[in-house]
């Protein structure tokens, strides 16, 4: 079977990018690949399985599973995971200035790779997601999912595991049932 690369990049901060790839990390047992140097990653995800790129630093063909989690820059090592990865993720929070830094995103991003996931975070309703989907119409055909707003995937840092791993508990299991399932359909996507 061949191996699968994900990356996950968004021009735009705070959207939910790193703890989208450290679910992922989780779920999957995938190593990842990461341009930040102060990268969160450092602090759940063994030396192992955490490649932190020093600046320059060219991305090797990997010949494995991986996740790319990038910061915001676009440079030529972006290009370089965007040409090899099987998707890209592009997280969202559905609020103005994040939906122009997701367009901004995929406008970069198509030139090289158009399998794009888009990730609509931080969901409070249904019409937020399909305001995103609205919105985003006009740039092409996407692979939408959408996350509820949570607590859970910042608990991800705290309890270095995925929020499925997190539900050891009936109570647990029921307050996190809609982002877990949310999650799942991702990784269905992905491992497809």
């Amino acid at each position: 079977m061949k191996s699968k690369k994900i990356t996950i990049w968004s021009t735009k901060g705070g959207v939910g990018k790193t703890s989208i790839c450290a679910e992922l990390h989780f779920r999957l047992g995938w190593p990842v690949v990461t341009n930040e140097e102060d990268s969160m990653l450092s602090t759940i995800i063994n030396s192992d399985k955490l490649k932190i790129l020093k600046p320059k630093e060219k991305i090797q063909d990997y010949d494995n599973n991986i996740l790319f989690d990038f910061g915001g820059y676009f440079d030529n090592r972006i290009i370089d995971a965007l040409e090899q990865s099987t998707f890209i993720v592009i997280p969202v929070v559905p609020n103005a200035i994040d939906i122009q830094g997701t367009i901004n995103s995929i406008n970069n991003v198509r030139e090289y790779n158009k399998n794009i996931i888009v990730v609509v975070n931080r969901i409070k309703d249904i019409n937020e997601y399909i305001h995103v989907q609205h919105i985003l119409f006009k740039l092409g055909q996407f692979k939408y999912f959408g996350l509820n707003e949570t607590k859970a995937l910042p608990n991800i840092f705290k309890k270095k595991k995925s929020i499925s791993q997190m539900t050891s508990n009936a109570l647990l299991k029921y307050v996190y049932r809609k982002i877990i399932s949310q999650l799942e359909d991702i990784v269905l996507y992905i491992n497809s």
